[in-house]
């Protein structure tokens, strides 16, 4: 440690301090430096986090996106199921009444057809709600990462506002140390 005064007086009197007040003013020009150099440096790791969050929401958007084509499709599929296994249930109930002698049922056909309905439409409803909920949240996550990146940018910004109070700060001590102001 004995060689620190003598570095700082060195980068004073480099600095054109007089000999008294050259470790001083030495000691004021490197730690201004490094408070600098500390400013930016947070800046760009507090720009690149906010940058990696903005990549995040984005991944999360695209992937909700497609969740919902996929509720939707999923929907249409259960959909056709449940159409072609009613029709199915409403032949055979035709079948069973032709069969049976007692002819044709309007009213067992009309209510028949009548459930298949409301179940196709309750599927596609429920698959649409879904579809509607996952689009939601990607906007949402999509906006998110809009604030993400307007963050990084405003990190980067402040960072170098920093640095710039920082040299001031620097140059502030450095006047006080070479000149013997307190």
């Amino acid at each position: 440690m004995a060689f620190v005064m003598p570095f700082f007086a060195a980068i004073g009197s480099a600095a054109g301090a007089s000999a008294a007040t050259a470790g001083a003013a030495g000691l004021a020009l490197t730690s201004g430096a490094f408070s600098v150099l500390g400013a930016v440096q947070q800046g760009r790791q507090a720009s690149a986090a906010a940058k990696s969050q903005a990549n995040m929401d984005e991944y999360n958007a695209t992937m909700a996106e497609f969740q919902a084509r996929q509720a939707n499709a999923s929907a249409g599929r259960q959909e056709d199921e449940q159409r072609q296994r009613a029709r199915q249930t409403i032949g055979a109930q035709l079948a069973a009444s032709a069969q049976a002698g007692a002819g044709l049922n309007v009213d067992l056909l009309r209510q028949s057809v009548y459930n298949m309905d409301a179940d196709s439409s309750a599927i596609r409803y429920e698959g649409a709600l879904r579809a509607q909920g996952l689009t939601d949240s990607a906007a949402l996550s999509r906006s998110s990462a809009v604030v993400s990146r307007d963050r990084a940018r405003g990190a980067t910004a402040a960072g170098y506002v920093n640095a710039a109070g920082s040299l001031l700060n620097a140059g502030t001590s450095y006047y006080r140390a070479s000149n013997g102001v307190r």
